[in-house]
């Protein structure tokens, strides 16, 4: 649930968690609103809140207490852990959780409460840094656990998008599923032609996966937004793999949810402060009439 009121402006430090289902990552935000620190833990260490409270203490031993904490998670027996000892660690702190509910953004979804609140701060950060400014459509690849792909309008109207097994992911069914297939490291092989069995898996899951972006970016475009050129942002632990090695990309950036988290909390800031000076001005009318 938002917060009554959040003293939410770029005076102020923040930190923002983004809970995955394989990673989590927290970031702090400087007083100008630029992430200054970030760090991942693996998401199975906030199964108690024991292990959860010695994951963190380490990497916030000696930071700041930001004024606001602002938490998104698709993994929700971990929200709660995670809530209650970022609480107990910087007790001062207004905490914030964003759901897909609670995002400032258009959605044109049959059924919004289906979609991953990752995926709706994503686009919001696409649209606020890039597509607002330069009244474009964008297209958002998340390459994580799943490969997602999301449409936004020019207008900021989230469409939806698609879902398909991440890189890693498809490399892990090929050993558990294939007897005599091996585990890989996930590096793109010297050669598109693999000549061991490994350089082979390793073409199959980067090579393919990255005509399958080229191919579907391709096909969301011209589905989407036909008489228009999408901006395309890539982001995600994943995404640096593929980084430098298509045109089809034209903004890296692993951070996008964690600055769609603050660009969410700075609007619920000020949707909160404005309905507060509202409430105000009314409070003195009554008082004004009443006299």
């Amino acid at each position: 649930m938002l917060a009554a009121k959040i003293a939410f402006d770029f005076e102020m430090e923040l930190l923002a968690v983004d809970i995955g289902n394989t990673s989590t990552t927290l970031g702090l935000f400087d007083a100008g609103g630029m992430l200054a620190q970030r760090f991942d833990i693996p998401t199975r260490t906030l199964t108690h809140r024991a292990l959860t409270r010695e994951t963190l203490d380490a990497p916030l031993a000696g930071v700041t207490s930001p004024n606001t904490i602002a938490i998104a998670s698709v993994v929700p027996w971990a929200s709660d852990e995670m809530i209650v000892v970022l609480h107990e660690i910087f007790p001062l702190a207004t905490v914030l959780v964003i759901t897909s509910g609670n995002i400032p953004m258009r959605i044109d979804y049959p059924h919004p409460e289906e979609l991953g609140t990752d995926r709706l701060l994503s686009a919001l950060a696409a649209w606020k840094l890039r597509g607002e400014p330069e009244r474009r459509p964008s297209i958002v690849i998340d390459l994580g656990t799943a490969t997602t792909y999301d449409a936004i309008t020019s207008d900021g109207t989230y469409l939806g998008g698609a879902i398909a097994p991440g890189l890693e992911l498809g490399a892990e069914a090929l050993a558990q599923r294939a007897a005599q297939l091996p585990s890989i490291e996930l590096v793109f092989p010297s050669s598109i032609i693999g000549r061991t069995t490994v350089e082979s898996i390793q073409s199959g899951i980067l090579y393919g996966g990255l005509a399958q972006i080229e191919g579907f970016v391709k096909r969301l475009g011209q589905f989407a937004f036909p008489n228009e050129d999408p901006i395309v942002f890539a982001t995600g632990g994943l995404s640096r793999l593929i980084e430098g090695r298509t045109n089809v990309v034209s903004h890296f950036d692993p951070d996008l949810v964690l600055t769609g988290i603050r660009l969410a909390a700075e609007l619920a800031s000020v949707y909160t402060e404005a309905v507060d000076d509202f409430s105000s001005v009314n409070a003195e009318e009554e008082t004004a009439i009443s006299h």
